[in-house]
């Protein structure tokens, strides 16, 4: 999600160098094959197996390489099949944090990039890799920069992103006392009118940042002693308020377009609070194309690997608490 700077940049782009048929509002329906398709598209898109590229031909787009791995895995591939993925993402402790000659993903030569480091913690959880050395050493730095108040440190220059990631990562890891405390940080960094920023926008909300955070919450709930569990469900009841509020007839709109990636976060954070929204589901399903993948405003009818890499969970009414092993 934290691409959604360079995505606006790109589609500004696009929009200048292609003719695009309107295909929102289209009525098609999308069939239990068309995310067999989906899953497919996905596969398809990552390169020797192993990652999906950025912009840049050759060069892993990380955090989206390992959404598209949990969907692949919540869409019933196999462990031999995405074993080349796992192997690259989450495995390798040199792609993980580098080496003499070069950076790794989630550590910068000054810190470690905590909601990646988040995210990468929950794509092993649900990918079930066998790397728990590998997770202790990465989880143990996360953990290190939560302070004495419970929340990440001040020199870490917290996002929404970071600490819902991050949240995510340590339930599904079983790390329930800090997983906890730090959501209610983030419920203390809710905006007034009950959504959460997209970790740019900084005073305003977003569905994207509304959605990563509610299943955050609703994942802290869900493991939280009872006085804690109030003030989680208060901040997620704001949250859920704010998406109603924000909806667009069946979706959710950026810079006056449809919004799939919005559309797909802001459908998990609902499903992950108990309201999901049939309406939204199908809204995202027939955004579907023949492809297999989700078309945006800028495809030009084709699917966009960085939409499906976060729609296909929402696309079936599920959230990712869906793939939480729950204790």
């Amino acid at each position: 999600m934290r691409k959604f700077v360079r995505l606006r940049a790109a589609k500004l782009v696009s929009a200048l160098a292609l003719i695009t048929v309107t295909v929102f509002g289209q009525s098609a329906v999308a069939m239990p094959n068309q995310l067999t398709k989906t899953d497919d598209f996905l596969r398809d898109r990552f390169t020797n197996g192993q990652f999906v590229e950025g912009f840049t031909a050759g060069v892993p787009d990380y955090g989206f390489s390992l959404e598209a791995l949990i969907q692949r895995k919540a869409l019933g591939e196999t462990k031999a099949q995405i074993a080349p993925a796992v192997s690259y993402l989450l495995l390798d402790a040199g792609n993980v944090f580098g080496t003499v000659t070069r950076s790794g993903f989630l550590k910068t030569a000054e810190h470690l990039k905590l909601g990646l480091a988040g995210k990468w913690a929950f794509a092993s959880a649900v990918a079930g890799a066998d790397n728990q050395k590998l997770r202790r050493t990465v989880l143990g730095q996360a953990l290190s920069k939560i302070d004495g108040t419970g929340d990440l440190a001040p020199d870490t220059k917290a996002n929404t992103y970071d600490r819902a990631w991050l949240v995510l990562g340590l339930v599904a890891n079983h790390q329930n006392k800090p997983a906890i405390s730090l959501a209610v940080k983030l419920a203390q960094n809710q905006l007034p009118d009950g959504g959460f920023n997209d970790g740019f926008t900084l005073g305003q909300s977003s569905a994207d940042g509304t959605g990563i955070a509610l299943q955050a919450l609703a994942a802290a709930a869900r493991v939280a002693p009872g006085p804690t569990v109030a003030t989680l469900a208060a901040s997620e009841k704001n949250a859920v308020a704010y998406l109603n509020k924000s909806l667009v007839n069946d979706h959710f709109e950026s810079y006056g377009d449809p919004d799939v990636n919005g559309t797909a976060y802001a459908a998990m954070g609902l499903a992950a609070a108990g309201k999901s929204s049939e309406q939204v589901k199908r809204w995202l399903q027939a955004q579907i194309a023949t492809d297999g993948g989700f078309k945006t405003p800028w495809s030009a009818g084709s699917g966009d690997v960085y939409a499906t890499a976060q729609a296909a969970i929402a696309a079936q009414g599920k959230s990712y608490l869906n793939f939480i092993s729950w204790r």
